[in-house]
């Protein structure tokens, strides 16, 4: 037996090697710095038209291409190590609150980069505390509804193409939308007269100091905590929408990037100048004429196949110098289920971008998340669209 066991073992040592996680952080840094090295081949044997070096450029590209996903999946780890710690936390806060619930996970092995697990952690925890207090009646109330006296959360990862896909689902009271447009009106948010989607009225949940609790409790009440949640995804280049049903009960969905370290963007100029919106928030691109501007009446707004979408206009916001082009491109984004269109002067087409931080002096510049070189060295500044269109579309609601 033991000698079974010995070889079992050291089948395992062969098959696996422990690395310090600064190692393998240390590799995809040089793997970011050989795919900027590697743009900059192709776009010199573009410039020579010189067809053997082309051919080397193509090889290369696509080598470094396999080393590039083969160094990130090296920093996978799968979501189930951090889903395994909330079973205890709806096990300990359902007996603080006189809830009797079941946290159901699905797609534990769903992989994401570990710096993005890391910082995960804290907004799921909120999120679940939060369909614990707020979601899950108390088990007299859900028999009187007709509903089972055990609530449930459902806890889900998924992959959908190079993002994942988290939702948290309870089947609880739902959100009550009337109380939360009261609250939003009192609050500034919305004017009363206001006609929008309850997708977008959910929304409002995720506004800085937005609370509907009659008591505040250890839990809940003091009007902190899902702005935070909000703040901490959007940190994290994803995003996160509402959806809730009276009665029925409130699913959570959030969308993350596999990793933090390289991204596909798309690269817009403005005045000549170069940036990067992250692609997994682009949903199309089209046209904005002179015309078009005028038949708006001064309004930032644009119409798309019968829907109007408001826009912010970069070269306004960066206070850009320069007349604009007579033909514009229109880059509508998608966040909080609000659509609002980026204004530039041309888009360029899809570009891998390895993002670089940006020194203590730009970090703070409203609208921007960091940079990337592209291949013939030029800097391009990456957009964070969730700020360039916060308050978008809140004027076009008011």
């Amino acid at each position: 037996m033991r000698a079974v066991q010995k070889k079992r073992l050291e089948g395992e040592i062969q098959a696996s090697i422990r690395v310090p996680w600064a190692r393998l952080d240390k590799l995809v840094d040089l793997v970011g710095e050989l795919v900027t090295v590697q743009a900059r081949l192709s776009q010199t044997a573009l410039n020579f038209k010189d067809p053997q070096l082309l051919a080397i450029a193509e090889e290369v590209e696509r080598l470094t291409g396999d080393l590039r996903d083969n160094a990130l999946n090296i920093r996978m780890l799968p979501i189930g190590t951090i889903f395994s710690k909330f079973q205890r936390l709806v096990r300990d806060l359902s007996a603080e609150l006189g809830r009797d619930v079941d946290l159901i996970p699905e797609g534990a092995e769903t992989e994401l980069d570990k710096t993005v697990l890391e910082r995960l952690n804290d907004p799921l925890v909120h999120l679940i505390r939060n369909s614990i207090d707020h979601g899950i009646e108390p088990p007299e109330v859900r028999r009187e509804k007709g509903k089972p006296g055990k609530g449930k959360i459902g806890l889900t990862a998924s992959h959908a193409g190079a993002e994942v896909v988290i939702r948290v689902k309870d089947d609880g009271g739902g959100l009550d939308p009337e109380a939360i447009r009261a609250k939003a009106v009192q609050m500034g948010l919305l004017a009363g007269e206001a006609d929008i989607s309850n997708k977008e009225l959910f929304a409002f949940i995720m506004s800085p100091g937005f609370s509907t609790a009659r008591k505040v409790t250890s839990v809940s009440g003091r009007g902190v905590g899902m702005d935070v949640v909000k703040k901490s995804i959007e940190a994290l280049r994803g995003s996160i929408e509402i959806d809730s049903q009276r009665g029925v009960g409130t699913t959570i969905t959030i969308k993350l990037p596999l990793t933090l370290a390289i991204i596909e963007g798309l690269l817009v100029t403005i005045e000549q100048e170069f940036f990067v919106v992250p692609l997994s928030v682009v949903t199309e691109c089209v046209e904005l004429t002179r015309e078009d501007v005028a038949r708006a009446h001064g309004h930032k707004i644009a119409r798309v196949r019968d829907e109007i979408v408001p826009y912010v206009h970069l070269r306004e916001r960066f206070e850009m110098a320069g007349a604009p082009p007579a033909i514009e491109q229109i880059v509508i984004t998608e966040l909080n289920g609000a659509r609002v269109g980026l204004v530039v002067d041309q888009v360029i087409g899809e570009q891998q971008t390895v993002i670089k931080s940006l020194g203590r002096v730009y970090r703070s510049i409203e609208g921007i998340s960091g940079a990337t070189l592209l291949g013939d060295g030029t800097v391009a500044l990456i957009l964070d669209a969730s700020q360039l269109i916060a308050g978008q579309a809140g004027e076009l609601i008011n």
